[in-house]
């Protein structure tokens, strides 16, 4: 567990676009700090404070906290080992007295680690106050060894949900090679279709969220399920059909063999999603955006359609797409 130049570069962006309150701020495991000063000092405009060695490498991050406003800090773990201030297991609901008692619910790199997901995620949920912020990093694609999951911005999507008293949650891909730009994940249900996410490299995963209201019981559905159900009860729908399997797909699985079929079909897959993948996203600077553009952004319908290639760095949110 530990906060990194893109999870410092996250603190910075939930500060100043989403406008987090860290008064009263909870983590999920006592985080080090994982960046350096030469890191820091790229950020430290949009932090507003400077460096010192409260914040060098291997130190844990509730000085990092204290500069961006935080007067209370709490850190839960199964475990006294890293010197967290409640010892409590995230399998097991919390304690009632820290029912939305906080501001801000931080967690870079424990939810993983996790088995009782759905327990996690409902103490998440309760920890936070009406009005309070969520902050989550964790990995996505490439990393089948790590912790005991990796996950999908549709997770995120479905459980930060209006349905669950929360909005303006937005998820986005930080591919580790090319770490500068951000990946805004269009929400699937606005998309009316699935996502598509290169499956070969290892990405990491930011979720940011605004809880809205309380004291509503959880009810997380994948949320293209929703479209799913309700056209087929308005009778709007086609079910799969083999008459609609492609003829070259019989051709080619007469003429090799079916593990060559299947190498031909991954590769294929592969660039397809490749592909996609350039229409299902943003790309952003967190550093240069524009905070009051980009919630505008977030709130305009006309940006769930596909971009080609979208870009956004600049102080004013991007036109929208045109369609020929």
């Amino acid at each position: 567990m530990g906060i990194d130049l893109t999870g410092l570069r996250a603190l910075s962006f939930a500060s100043r676009v989403y406008k987090f309150n860290f008064r009263n701020t909870v983590t999920l495991g006592r985080h080090e700090i994982h960046f350096w000063k030469q890191e820091y000092d790229v950020v430290r405009e949009n932090v507003g404070a400077a460096y010192d060695e409260s914040i060098a490498v291997g130190a844990y991050c509730e000085p990092l906290l204290c500069k961006l406003g935080a007067e209370n800090i709490t850190s839960i773990d199964a475990s006294a080992f890293e010197g967290a201030s409640l010892i409590h297991d995230f399998n097991r609901p919390i304690p009632q007295d820290l029912r939305g008692q906080f501001d801000t619910f931080l967690d870079f790199g424990s939810i993983e680690h996790i088995f009782n997901v759905a327990q996690v995620v409902d103490n998440i949920v309760n920890l936070v106050k009406p009005g309070g912020h969520v902050l989550i990093g964790t990995n996505a694609n490439g990393f089948p060894s790590h912790g005991l999951y990796q996950f999908s911005p549709e997770f995120f999507y479905s459980l930060f949900s209006k349905r669950n008293g929360f909005e303006d949650t937005s998820v986005f891909l930080v591919n580790l090679s090319r770490p500068k730009m951000w990946s805004l994940i269009r929400r699937p249900v606005d998309l009316k279709r699935r996502n598509e996410i290169p499956f070969e490299d290892q990405m990491m995963m930011l979720i940011l969220s605004k809880k809205a209201a309380g004291d509503i019981p959880l009810s997380v559905i994948q949320s293209d399920y929703d479209d799913t159900w309700a056209r087929f009860e308005t009778g709007n729908w086609s079910a799969w059909n083999r008459d609609n399997i492609s003829k070259w797909k019989k051709m080619l699985h007469g003429f090799v063999s079916p593990y060559a079929y299947r190498s031909i079909g991954y590769s294929f897959h592969s660039s397809r999603v490749r592909w996609k993948y350039r229409d299902d996203r943003i790309l952003i600077n967190p550093d240069t955006v524009d905070a009051e553009a980009f919630r505008g952004m977030m709130s305009n319908p006309a940006f769930a359609a596909p971009m080609r290639k979208g870009r956004w760095s600049g102080s004013a949110a991007p036109a929208p797409p045109r369609h020929t």
